[in-house]
């Protein structure tokens, strides 16, 4: 399993430099403008942007960080949390600032840049996080996948949220996606191949 992770994750990557080099150089991504413009209609999936925001984030956050230290004593995963959390959001502000692309050009109310969105690639991160230690506390497999398909469906509505509010391009939500992926898998290979007590 963690070979397949590890492939998934490096295609991931791939994915995400490749969309990257199309956004960086201002070449037109075929049905992205359609997309934009359509999926403005889906209003129902801008409920789904709160799970993005930074309150919601940072309180389950927080209630994670709590239960690893208070029930689990696992400092390793508090530390992994932290990262992959707070890490993703930084790593993201960081590739928005190179990349400087504008934000779509409708009344959506949002300042900075727009690439990779963050509700997708730390929605995700925090999803995934947050789905992996449920699943550290259950034994049975079907539980354990009905988590993490939850997960990643709430992760997708989240980020297409943000194509629907028309504050960020499809382009901006499937690299959030595939670069949230790739660092969550990397953070947790660490984690788990961690020295043993």
């Amino acid at each position: 399993m963690n070979k397949i992770l590890s492939i998934t994750a490096i295609i991931s990557f791939v994915l995400f430099m490749t969309i990257a080099h199309f956004v960086y150089h201002d070449l037109e991504v075929f049905g992205e403008d359609y997309l934009l413009t359509n999926m403005g209609d889906l209003n129902v999936l801008e409920l789904f942007s709160v799970i993005g925001t930074e309150l919601v984030i940072g309180i389950a956050t927080i209630v994670l960080i709590l239960f690893l230290w208070w029930i689990k004593k696992d400092y390793a995963g508090i530390i992994t949390v932290v990262v992959l959390v707070a890490g993703s959001n930084v790593l993201n502000k960081a590739i928005k600032g190179l990349m400087e692309r504008e934000r779509p050009p409708f009344s959506h109310g949002e300042e900075g840049f727009s690439f990779p969105s963050g509700h997708a690639m730390v929605g995700l991160v925090f999803l995934l996080v947050i789905a992996y230690f449920i699943s550290k506390e259950i034994s049975s497999l079907g539980i354990k996948v009905m988590i993490f398909t939850l997960a990643v469906i709430l992760s997708l509505l989240t980020g297409f949220s943000r194509v629907a509010e028309q504050a960020h391009y499809p382009t901006d939500v499937a690299a959030g996606f595939l670069l949230g992926y790739s660092f969550f898998v990397l953070c947790i290979f660490l984690y788990e191949k961690r020295p043993a007590k």
